[in-house]
């Protein structure tokens, strides 16, 4: 049995009265997973090869979160809770957010800002993203995943069917397939599925703005990627603004702002994020000559 949903900051699927078992094995559940994959992504980031193709390590750490998502599932199924129980939705959410800002400031010098335009991002921030995004990552992925419990829910399967994705781009971390614009396009494109399959399910009319708002990223950043003509380029957008021409005829023209706000939390984070990461490292690189 649950509570009744009370709105935007409350969690629905958690239990109306925690039991001592349920945080024990959600908790630590949680910690081991998140040790395990840590020592294994820290033993890989300490490697002197140049990793090209998948390695024993890249095969362990799939058979790692294998056995964990089994574990979970097991867990959810006899004591239910998630760690939901203890801690705010708005960790899960915005731990996730953080990651696509990271991702897409990282990939400016490979696939562009806007429309392909490449951006200078300098070596050291670069560096410092690509060396340790794999341990902020990890966090957010596994996380989550330990916040919800394996409910049978359609929004939650959708949920974790995206999470499965992830881990498995997680556990070919530091290969071809891991680096590969198109397989991460991919998953970033499962985001805008996802937040509007949710909204859509739960009766919310702002499944547009989930929408057109990642599409938009989609459309102007992600699809730069990939090898397309330019005539591909153009038809992709014309379909885009074909479809939101016709949603917001029946939403209502006045509400066609919202587009905008994901579109500019995310570039908005990734800019505030490369001055941040810019003036650390400037920082640390002073601090290291002295």
């Amino acid at each position: 049995m649950h509570l009744p949903d009370a709105g935007a900051k409350w969690y629905y699927w958690k239990l109306p009265e925690p039991s001592f078992w349920a945080r024990i094995t959600a908790w630590g559940g949680y910690a081991l997973h998140q040790i395990a994959v840590w020592w294994l992504i820290i033993r890989m980031m300490r490697s002197d090869k140049k990793q090209t193709t998948i390695s024993r390590d890249n095969i362990i750490l799939l058979l790692v979160n294998l056995a964990f998502i089994v574990f979970h599932f097991i867990q959810t199924h006899i004591w239910y809770d998630g760690l939901a129980q203890d801690v705010p939705i708005w960790t899960s959410q915005y731990s996730v957010i953080i990651m696509l800002v990271i991702i897409l400031l990282m990939l400016f010098p490979r696939r562009g800002f806007l429309w392909g335009k490449k951006l200078k991002v300098s070596k050291p921030v670069v560096n410092f993203l690509r060396k340790y995004h794999g341990l902020y990552i990890s966090w957010a992925l596994i996380y989550t995943f330990w916040f919800h419990p394996m409910e049978g829910d359609m929004a939650i399967l959708a949920g974790f069917f995206y999470m499965f994705l992830l881990l498995i781009q997680l556990s070919f971390f530091n290969t071809k397939i891991h680096f590969n614009l198109a397989w991460i396009g991919l998953l970033e494109f499962f985001v805008a599925a996802h937040g509007t399959m949710i909204a859509i399910m739960n009766g919310q009319e702002v499944w547009t703005m989930f929408l057109f708002g990642f599409l938009i990223m989609t459309v102007f950043t992600h699809m730069h990627g990939l090898k397309l003509k330019r005539w591909h380029k153009f038809a992709i957008l014309a379909v885009f603004a074909a479809g939101m021409i016709v949603a917001y005829s029946f939403r209502g023209w006045e509400n066609v702002y919202e587009i905008i706000f994901i579109p500019a939390a995310l570039y908005g984070g990734a800019f505030a994020l490369w001055l941040v990461t810019a003036a650390g490292t400037k920082i640390a690189g002073k601090l290291k000559r002295a």
